[in-house]
């Protein structure tokens, strides 16, 4: 059984405190039950709204459980990492919900394991097998979507200073991701003074 997508109505929304919510979707009278990463589950809709979620189903033993997408580029990357030894559904859902498709991408081009370790879950030595066994495959896989394959992450000291002021501050790394990728061009990397006033901005703007 393959169950690509789900459209319908979200029946409710389980916040679990953690890196992952639980969605539950009437389609046609029959609710199916997904697990998606808390930025996804921002996302979505609110209880009521028809929405909609790029799906994978995951059988392990005798558990079955469906796992939730914002995008078609969320749910490729959740397959490339499961192919990855020891790296199974939940920690792939973890990558993907922290970090994004294209940020992994980039970070396993960069052999950057740091940006990897900000997953909740992926330690060192995990991060270093992911960028050993992925690397030609995040390849092929930004070729196949046009872009630029091997790309470097840009590293920056003054980033990594502001996330550690968010983080004390209370924001998760997800939510401060986030707000990285929402940044102006032309100010992502120098002023950490700026970084910080520009994503308490996006994320005081998302707060509401």
């Amino acid at each position: 059984m393959v169950i690509a997508f789900l459209r319908g109505i979200l029946q409710s929304r389980d916040l679990s405190g953690g890196a992952a919510d639980r969605l539950v979707i009437d389609v046609g009278g029959v609710g199916f039950e997904a697990l998606v990463a808390r930025v996804t589950s921002a996302q979505v809709g609110e209880v009521g709204d028809e929405v909609t979620i790029h799906t994978s189903l995951s059988i392990r033993e005798n558990e079955w459980q469906l796992f939730g997408f914002a995008s078609l580029d969320e749910k490729e990357m959740f397959t490339l990492l499961q192919s990855v030894t020891g790296v199974g559904p939940k920690m792939a859902l973890s990558l993907v919900g922290t970090l994004g498709p294209d940020r992994i991408a980039d970070a396993v081009a960069a052999e950057d394991h740091k940006s990897l370790s900000q997953a909740p879950g992926v330690g060192p030595k995990v991060a270093q097998r992911i960028i050993l066994e992925l690397k030609s495959k995040t390849e092929e896989w930004q070729v196949r979507r046009g872009s630029t394959p091997g790309k470097p992450m840009p590293k920056s000291a003054s980033r990594d200073e502001a996330r550690l002021i968010l983080e004390g501050l209370g924001y998760t790394i997800t939510e401060i991701n986030q707000a990285f990728k929402r940044l102006p061009e032309d100010n992502k990397e120098d002023d950490v003074e700026l970084i910080v006033r520009q994503s308490l901005k996006v994320l005081g703007t998302a707060d509401h």
